[in-house]
């Protein structure tokens, strides 16, 4: 193999499997009150100031059950002493209505480390005319560091986990080669602009994998450039892998005979 594409390929499989995955995200200014309100929330009901709490939460969802709920989790909290937390996830967006006006939804989420234990934390903060409440709460216990759970490993995986790992190297792979043979065919300029875009971007449908718990699914319609994706929406969620059939690379290389003998017949 041309030392050239030996080290490309090395490069490209680096940096897909050296990625750094923070354990903990920084709160934008734009969020930052409504977490401190979040944190505030959150260690009420772990200390027992339940009262207090309940004048955190939204009229709209605060009845019985809500309570009852807090006072539960509250119980097993038991006044619990907390050694860290992480931030773990930071999502806004705002809705405007004709009778509440401008409303902002920050939906947080934290880790929290106890000496017996970790915990997620997750909230809805409503904020509506400067005022702000807890609109949603949820908590599950983990058995071990987020970090340890959603990290990318081979451990226990399926057969399907190895194939689909395989097309969304072996895609991009192909796009980009293709991509690189099309910029030195002999072809009018306009016409290399055009197979550009259709080799980067025309790829259908798109195949997505959850590599954590091994869940299939695809969708019909899509653009994804070079054919693949690895993301994590979250510092709590699965990685999430995606490749697509590229039709644009697979239309260049049926058409590439004709357009190189195009060109040349022009020329003579």
């Amino acid at each position: 193999m041309n030392p050239k594409i030996s080290l490309f390929l090395f490069l490209f499989g680096f940096g897909i499997f050296s990625c750094n995955i923070p354990k903990e995200l920084s709160v934008p200014d734009r969020a930052r009150t409504a977490d401190i309100f979040s944190r505030a929330f959150i260690d009420k009901v772990i200390s027992g100031q339940l009262e207090s709490a309940f004048l955190d939460v939204d009229v709209e969802v605060l009845n019985d059950a809500a309570k009852d709920f807090f006072i539960s989790e509250s119980q097993i909290f038991n006044d619990a002493v907390v050694k860290k937390y992480r931030v773990v996830e930071v999502n806004y967006s705002s809705t405007v209505s004709t009778n509440a006006g401008k409303v902002i939804n920050y939906r947080l989420g934290y880790e929290y480390e106890f000496e017996k234990g970790i915990a997620l934390f997750t909230t809805v903060i409503k904020e509506n005319e400067g005022k702000l409440t807890v609109f949603a709460f949820n908590r599950q216990f983990l058995p071990a560091p987020l970090a340890e759970l959603t990290k990318f490993t081979f451990v226990d995986k399926s057969t399907l986990h190895y194939i689909f790992l395989a097309f969304c190297i072996l895609v991009p792979l192909f796009v980009i080669i293709t991509f690189i043979v099309m910029l030195f065919t002999k072809t009018k300029v306009k016409k290399k602009i055009i197979w550009a875009l259709l080799i980067l971007l025309v790829v259908s449908p798109k195949f997505i994998l959850n590599w954590g718990d091994g869940q299939f699914g695809f969708n019909l319609l899509n653009i994804q450039l070079l054919g693949c994706g690895f993301t994590k929406p979250t510092l709590f969620s699965a990685w999430i892998l995606s490749f697509s059939i590229p039709f644009g690379a697979i239309a260049f290389w049926i058409k590439r005979k004709s357009l190189k003998s195009r060109k040349e017949q022009s020329e003579n």
